[in-house]
């Protein structure tokens, strides 16, 4: 026989269940609320630092591309490089010219642009020599010799980029990969008596060298996508004269380019850790193109930071800032040539810097987007 039960105890027990459900329901999307804000905090935790709730990094490494011929719109690069900034939140640009060799169409260094970056002293920044110093270090070549008169000139061109107000010496090359028709194969040894001039000149000043180093532990013949000539069929080991420039000056601040996107497999975490371990003066800028050896890039496929390169970051979070490698080109500029390439790959690299970037921690997103290159640059507001 089963019990009777009242119809007011029938009610109260419909209403402890209805009670229950909807607790059970509630505490089930608490738990699923949850689970959706600890992933957001995760996947966009500088989102959650930045001003306005977006991504803002400081980029260290740009350039402005206006043709090789007469006419040239620095204005109009400037607008251009301005107006990305405005759209994908960088809050400042450090703008250099890039790597040059004696000859080549288009040359020009800082002096050709940095009267317009002074107008906008809060959002830009400049290095200088890659159309001066540079070519002059790839003019003495393998030579270990010298001339008083080319070390006279390359000491004082130094000095007056220093005086007009530059953050430091950039783009320098010690090697640099030819990628496609217009594009030079650079090479100088890493040791050579001039890079060892300018990282005291450096050091005294208190300024950092951008160092363009596609480095070469050991010999190796040029992979088959590297077009020889220019590049040479055989490259040499390189790594032990970077080393020594390091040595040379540890208070010259070294900012090595294009950390993550390594070209000839070489640049592996194991070998960042190894450095930075043993060279207090050694940064690095951080590139989010994909480089030729994925591997070795910061990001796997799905978006997630390879967790060796976490690793690196936690462990020096003090040695890393972001240098894009951009191009800006003017509006009116029109024609083919590598920096117009370059420039139509520019916001793939916005866009995959900020991917990296809502990957961090957001105290290591602070630090590696916008306070390293703060005071490694001495940028002011």
């Amino acid at each position: 026989m089963q019990p009777r039960f009242s119809p007011s105890w029938r009610l109260s027990v419909k209403r402890a269940a209805r009670a229950q459900t909807a607790l059970l329901l509630g505490l089930m999307l608490l738990g699923a609320t949850l689970l959706r804000l600890s992933v957001l905090t995760a996947a966009g935790a500088a989102s959650s630092v930045a001003s306005g709730g977006r991504v803002e990094w400081i980029d260290v490494h740009t350039h402005l591309v206006v043709g090789r011929s007469g006419g040239r719109d620095y204005d109009g690069a400037v607008e251009a490089a301005l107006a990305a900034m405005e759209e994908a939140g960088i809050r400042k640009m450090v703008l250099m010219p890039p790597p040059q060799v004696s000859g080549m169409p288009g040359n020009h260094d800082y002096d050709h642009f940095v009267e317009i970056v002074k107008r906008y002293p809060a959002r830009l920044a400049f290095l200088g020599g890659g159309g001066s110093l540079n070519p002059m270090l790839q003019e003495a070549g393998q030579s270990r010799e010298v001339a008083h008169g080319l070390r006279r000139a390359f000491e004082e061109k130094a000095n007056e980029i220093l005086r007009y107000g530059a953050a430091g010496f950039g783009e320098i090359t010690a090697h640099h990969l030819s990628h496609m028709p217009g594009h030079p194969y650079e090479s100088a040894p890493a040791d050579h008596p001039l890079l060892f001039l300018l990282a005291d000149i450096a050091a005294r000043g208190d300024a950092v060298i951008d160092f363009h180093f596609d480095v070469v532990a050991e010999e190796m013949k040029a992979p088959e996508w590297l077009l020889s000539p220019p590049n040479p069929q055989l490259f040499s080991a390189n790594l032990a004269a970077f080393e020594h420039l390091l040595a040379h000056n540890r208070k010259a601040k070294i900012v090595w380019a294009h950390a993550g996107s390594d070209m000839l497999g070489f640049w592996t975490t194991d070998l960042s850790r190894r450095l930075l371990t043993k060279y207090p003066n050694l940064y690095m800028s951080l590139r989010m193109a994909p480089g030729r050896t994925p591997q070795n890039h910061p990001m796997e496929r799905g978006g997630r930071i390879r967790p060796e390169w976490m690793r690196l970051l936690q462990d020096y979070p003090d040695r890393f800032v972001i240098g894009g490698d951009q191009f800006f080109t003017s509006p009116s500029l029109r024609g083919q040539g590598p920096g117009i390439t370059f420039s139509q790959r520019a916001p793939i690299v916005r866009e995959r810097t900020r991917a990296f970037l809502t990957t961090l921690p957001p105290e290591l997103y602070r630090t590696i987007a916008v306070e390293n290159a703060t005071r490694l640059y001495k940028l002011k507001d």
